[in-house]
């Protein structure tokens, strides 16, 4: 029984030597680093473009009117800010008149009932 088990051994380390022997051989792959250096130069290239200061021309007619239009335009004292239901003690329009409603339901449905009650009375 030993000796099959130390045949089998044989025949497993006998196997790992030839792979490991195929793996040695094998030629190790090569990476072409020269295609990366030139797709590196290209981009840093592109970069190098993209953050280039741009070259401003001088214009010849002023600008100052036409920007303070503009800002007069944007910031003027005219414009009052937006009505909004969040001030302090403020409630909504659709809220108040929803209570408003609310209460009236309430009361006819009271004085439906009053009269019923009045009519089974009479009765």
């Amino acid at each position: 029984m030993e000796q099959m088990m130390d045949h089998k051994v044989q025949a497993i380390h006998q196997c790992l030597d030839a792979f490991e022997l195929r793996i040695l051989e094998r030629p190790s792959p090569t990476t072409d680093f020269s295609a990366f250096r030139m797709e590196l130069a290209s981009l840093w290239a592109d970069l190098d473009t993209l953050l280039a200061p741009l070259e401003i021309e001088a214009e010849s007619a002023p600008t100052t009117p036409v920007d303070n239009t503009v800002l007069n335009a944007l910031f003027r004292d005219e414009m009052l800010p937006p009505n909004s239901s969040r001030h302090a003690g403020k409630i909504p329009a659709p809220v108040v008149l929803g209570r408003i409603s609310k209460t009236e339901r309430q009361e006819t449905k009271v004085a439906r009932r009053s009269s019923i009650i009045d009519e089974e009375l009479r009765q």
